[in-house]
C-alpha cells in the first residue's frame, strides 16, 4: 500500500511540475501575443493562474513523500531515534487532519460548483469545477502521503533530520 501510494505522489509530481511548465509557456505565448502582435491575450491568465495553483494543490503530496517542506531541524538532530520518529508521526497526523479536511471542504466546493454550474467571470466563461477540482484531488493525495509517511516512520523507514558521526 504504501509503494502505490509513493507512486501516486510521483505521479501528482509529475503533473504539477508539467503544469508549471504549461503555465510558463502559456505565459511566453502571453507575452508575445501582446507585445509582438499587439494582440489580446483573453484565456492565457485564467489559465496559468488556475494552473499554478493546481500544481501546488497537486505537488504537496511529492514534497511531503520527499521531506521537502521547511522545517526546524534542530530538535531532531539532537533527538534519539524513537523521539524523532515519535515526532514525526505526530507532524504526519496533523498534516493528515489539515489534508483529510481540506479535502472534504474541497470536495464540497466542487461539488457545489459542477451542479450549480458556476463559471469565470471572463468571456470565456471556464467551468469553475474544474480548478476546484485540484482541492480534493491534491489534498486526498496529501492525506494518503501522510498515511503513508507514519507508516513508514512506525517501520523506523524515512526517518528525516538524522545525526552524522
Amino acid at each position: 500500500m504504501v509503494a502505490f501510494i509513493e507512486r501516486l505522489s510521483n505521479l501528482a509530481g509529475i503533473i504539477a511540475a508539467s503544469l508549471i511548465g504549461i503555465a510558463i509557456g502559456i505565459v511566453c505565448q502571453m507575452v508575445f501575443i501582446r507585445y509582438v502582435l499587439v494582440g489580446s491575450a483573453a484565456w492565457q491568465t485564467e489559465v496559468v493562474t488556475y494552473s499554478l495553483v493546481a500544481a501546488t494543490m497537486l505537488g504537496s503530496a511529492y514534497v511531503l513523500k520527499e521531506r521537502g517542506h521547511v522545517s526546524v531541524g534542530l530538535v531532531m538532530v539532537y533527538a534519539s531515534d524513537n523521539v524523532r520518529r515519535i515526532m514525526q508521526m505526530i507532524g504526519d497526523f496533523i498534516v493528515f487532519l489539515f489534508a483529510a479536511l481540506m479535502f472534504w471542504k474541497g470536495f464540497e466546493l466542487t461539488e457545489q460548483a459542477f451542479r450549480g454550474n458556476w463559471t469565470t467571470d471572463s468571456i470565456y466563461e471556464f467551468p469553475m469545477w474544474i480548478p476546484y477540482l485540484s482541492m480534493p484531488v491534491g489534498f486526498g493525495l496529501l492525506a494518503l502521503q501522510a498515511i503513508a509517511c507514519m507508516i513508514n516512520a512506525s517501520r523506523h523507514e524515512g526517518l528525516t533530520h538524522k545525526r552524522e558521526h
